[in-house]
């Protein structure tokens, strides 16, 4: 009965043991080893959208319409006055075509060598491979600006800027993470020459500018 018992709390004692180094072993890789491999996975899922990004790009801009001249801000009154229906369009259009690209591809799984977390490179590619995927969220967010700068003597530089948003999770095996890309891509750049005024003021409304002379 007595060697029964002990054997009992000799099981009882390793179990813990296990239990204890297993939750030891999770400690230091949460903290030591993933840190760095999550850094990593931050690249690649800035590579994974930005590739979402250039192919819809591609799409739009190439294969379909080129923006030009049809984005030249028109003069209303010694005013600059942006073609805000037609930009929001491209707007539009972009985020339709990046959304299509996330439903052909809605996920991206890589592997990350477990080397890679000591930050050396003889060992960049060893040890067991960690993986990672990386899930879209939601709908991506496309939106624009605009800018008008000074390019000389009776010269405006006139860009107008996509800026797109969109929000990623990152899973691991210990965690998962939410992370919110943004990029600007340039839809029109364009110098405006002629008899444009030196100085010009924004005014309330979005893309409107006032021209003094």
């Amino acid at each position: 009965m007595k060697k029964k018992t002990m054997k009992t709390i000799r099981n009882i004692m390793f179990f813990t043991l296990e239990i204890l180094l297993f939750l030891f072993l999770l400690a230091f890789a949460d903290s030591r080893i993933m840190p760095p491999l999550m850094e990593i996975s931050h690249m690649q899922c800035k590579a994974y959208a930005n590739r979402l990004i250039d192919e819809a790009a591609e799409e739009i801009f190439f294969h379909q319409n080129t923006p030009g001249s049809e984005l030249l801000p028109a003069v209303n009154e010694n005013r600059f006055v942006t073609n805000t229906a037609l930009i929001n369009r491209y707007c539009s259009s972009f985020s339709s075509e990046i959304n299509k690209k996330i439903s052909e591809i809605p996920y991206e799984e890589i592997s990350i060598p477990l080397g890679a977390a000591w930050g050396l490179g003889f060992l960049a590619d060893t040890g067991p491979k960690v993986p990672f995927t990386f899930y879209p969220m939601g709908s991506v967010n496309v939106d624009y600006e605009t800018e008008f700068l000074s390019a000389g003597i009776n010269q405006i530089n006139y860009k107008i800027w996509l800026e797109i948003a969109m929000e990623i999770k990152i899973v691991n095996p210990l965690s998962d993470e939410k992370v919110t890309l943004q990029r600007k891509i340039l839809l029109a750049d364009m110098v405006l020459s002629g008899n444009v005024p030196d100085h010009y003021f924004q005014m309330s409304s979005p893309g409107e500018y006032l021209l003094t002379e």
